[in-house]
C-alpha cells in the first residue's frame, strides 16, 4: 500500500487501499501494540519522582494472513530470494532461505503494512485503519499445516521511523472514520 502524505489518512474505496498492494484478508483478531517507556526523574528533595520524560516508542501490529499467494509469501519470507518457475506445471515458486549463512548481516526488506476493519452498526460503512510506513517482520514467521483447514500466515510486524516524514509522524497512523 502507498503510504499516505504526511498527515493525510489512507485513502480507501469502499473499504480497500485505494492504492498499492492489497495483501488479502486476515484470519482471526488482529492486535494494535502501541507503548512508550518512561523514565522518571529522582530528587534527593522528595521521595517520589519529580518529573517523567517518554524515552522510547514502540508501534506494531500482529495478525494472520488467510490468503497464500505469492504477495503475502514475499512479504512473509522478507529476506527469502523468490525464484519463478513459469515453465512448470503446475507454475511453481521457491523461496531460498539461508541468505544469512555467512553471519555478514543484511538490510531488511521493509514494508508498508495497513489493516483495515469496519466498525460495526455504521450507516453508511466506516472503517477503522491502522498502519506502519515502514515495518519488518519482528518475531518468527510461523506457517500453520493442517489437513482440514488452509495454511496460514502467522506475523508480527513492527515499525521504524520513517526520517522522510514530517517530526511526530514518523511511524504509523490509527484512523477512525467518523460521520460528520
Amino acid at each position: 500500500v502507498t503510504n499516505p502524505t504526511s498527515g493525510s489518512p489512507l485513502a480507501l474505496t469502499t473499504g480497500a487501499p485505494a492504492d498499492g498492494t492489497e495483501i488479502g484478508l486476515t484470519q482471526g483478531e488482529s492486535m494494535m501494540t502501541y507503548e512508550v517507556s518512561y523514565d522518571e526523574e529522582m530528587s534527593d528533595q522528595v521521595l517520589g519522582p519529580v518529573a517523567v520524560f517518554a524515552t522510547q516508542e514502540s508501534f506494531q501490529l500482529e495478525f494472520t494472513m488467510l490468503e497464500y499467494a505469492t504477495t503475502q509469501l514475499t512479504v512473509f519470507f522478507q529476506n527469502a530470494d523468490l525464484i519463478s518457475d513459469e515453465l512448470s506445471d503446475p507454475k511453481n515458486d521457491l523461496y531460498t532461505i539461508g541468505n544469512l549463512a555467512d553471519g555478514s548481516g543484511s538490510f531488511v526488506d521493509l514494508n508498508s503494512v495497513y489493516l483495515v476493519s469496519p466498525i460495526p452498526g455504521t450507516s453508511p460503512q466506516r472503517y477503522t485503519i491502522v498502519g506502519l510506513y515502514q515495518a519488518y517482520q519482528s518475531e518468527p514467521g510461523a506457517v500453520k499445516y493442517t489437513r482440514e483447514n488452509a495454511s496460514v500466515l502467522k506475523s508480527t510486524f513492527k515499525a521504524i521511523a520513517d526520517l522522510t516524514r514530517d517530526p511526530g509522524d514518523y511511524m504509523g497512523q490509527v484512523v477512525v472514520e467518523r460521520n460528520a
